[in-house]
């Protein structure tokens, strides 16, 4: 099955993603992967470099690079 194509992330999800950037919260993701993958992510350590967001991934331990238009939902963690 093919990935659906990435849509731009809403207003609602920016502000969520900027406020965790100022005050250095985590967030939990929803994203889809380019393969179609979904999974869900909290992640910490965010830092913006559009269209990608680097971030520390709690589920893989590991730094990883998030495109921004695959990133379905934003949350507080």
């Amino acid at each position: 099955m093919a990935a659906k194509p990435a849509k731009p992330p809403s207003y609602s999800d920016v502000r969520q993603v900027a406020h965790a950037i100022d005050t250095g919260a985590a967030i939990t993701v929803e994203y889809v992967a380019t393969s179609g993958i979904r999974t869900v992510r909290t992640l910490s350590d965010l830092e913006l470099d559009p269209p990608y967001l680097d971030a520390w991934c709690h589920l893989r331990e590991a730094e990883r690079v998030f495109t921004l238009s695959r990133i379905q939902s934003v949350m507080p963690a």
